[in-house]
């Protein structure tokens, strides 16, 4: 459900009736960002459970919007904060084999990763992942994971439901450039590639593409069209997203890239990303059940990189579905390998069929 103002929540709040066993999740676009305080005193005051995340847009249908908020309403069978290294998780975790694992994590954290392998290591390959980075459209980092309690940054939660979820992830990138070794690395920071400084690297291959000079102060403008792809062993690429030089010219990405792998630079055209997005809306519709909850998490840059061409691949998944699409703009995407390990991907679309009851 979308809705525009704090007006309409407490509207809808007042004539619902919620069990103990309840949690909204909410999904707040950046432009009503500053009303989440506000929200958080009126749904304490309504005796409503929730958590949720701010992202740059939040999507409604074939719709991306600044502001407003995105709400559903979950029966979770355990929810809680994480900080890096520090979940509590009691539970036999193969009575929840098939089960959903919706994950809001501060995209702009250092920390991503530490707080994505909190996870795994309580819940393993159990549960299916869904799920994507907040943070704010201008990439500066604050708070933006929230509860009942407060904002956090630095932080992730996790909801698990029972609902069985089918997911497929595309990115659409092609390899441009390499591969790189990745000799130094830490955190969610590129540090050297091949024994040089990673921005020195990656500007040479940019400025002979694109021939021009690129300065640190331009690097998001071209880094968006260029990211990095982590060459898998089964021949895939994760993407990475990188989003501005350090003074010591390392490169920040949206998580982190390991040190001795193999690394590519990437590109890729309107037309690669859109048949990307239709390969996975046909996925999911092919093990659709009868009623489901369709969420989308795209990755915010993807959509800059598509410009107003975005529009035609919200239009192109809603239109192949059977109920409307709710999701966000994140930064970072959440999925499930195939072997069930929990995954961030940047720059990638991530469309899960979330079974409803009948």
């Amino acid at each position: 459900m979308y809705f525009k103002t704090l007006d309409d929540i407490e509207n809808y709040v007042t004539v619902t009736k919620f069990s103990s066993s309840d949690q909204l999740m909410i999904m707040v676009g950046d432009k009503s960002a500053d009303r989440v305080p506000e929200m958080i005193d009126l749904l304490n005051r309504h005796n409503v459970s929730f958590f949720g995340g701010i992202f740059p847009e939040i999507i409604v249908g074939n719709k991306n919007r600044k502001e407003g908020y995105v709400v559903e309403k979950l029966q979770p069978v355990y929810s809680s904060l994480v900080l890096p290294y520090m979940m509590r998780f009691s539970q036999d975790r193969e009575k929840l084999r098939g089960a959903t694992a919706i994950v809001f994590v501060d995209g702009l954290s250092g920390r991503m990763k530490d707080l994505t392998d909190t996870v795994y290591s309580k819940l393993g390959e159990a549960v299916t992942y869904v799920g994507g980075g907040a943070g704010f459209y201008d990439m500066h980092h604050r708070p933006c994971i929230f509860d009942n309690r407060q904002l956090y940054e630095d932080a992730l939660y996790i909801c698990i439901v029972r609902n069985e979820t089918h997911m497929a992830l595309e990115h659409g990138w092609n390899k441009m450039s390499g591969p790189f070794y990745v000799k130094k690395s830490y955190d969610n920071v590129i540090s050297q590639l091949d024994s040089y400084k990673a921005f020195d690297v990656y500007r040479h291959i940019i400025e002979d593409e694109e021939n021009l000079t690129l300065f640190k102060e331009d690097f998001f403008i071209y880094a968006k069209d260029h990211p990095f792809g982590i060459h898998e062993e089964d021949g895939s690429l994760i993407v990475r997203d990188p989003i501005a030089v350090n003074d010591d010219d390392e490169i920040i990405c949206v998580a982190g890239i390991p040190e001795d792998s193999e690394v590519y630079i990437l590109k890729g055209d309107a037309d690669t990303l859109l048949k990307s997005s239709l390969r996975i809306t046909q996925v999911c519709r092919d093990k659709a059940p009868r009623k489901y909850l369709p969420l989308l998490f795209d990755c915010i840059s993807r959509a800059m990189f598509l410009g107003k061409r975005f529009s035609d691949e919200l239009d192109n998944i809603q239109a192949n579905l059977n109920y409307g699409v709710e999701g966000a703009l994140s930064i970072g995407e959440i999925a499930t390998r195939s072997n069930g390990e929990l995954v961030i991907h940047n720059k990638s679309t991530v469309l899960a069929i979330m079974r409803l009851d009948a």
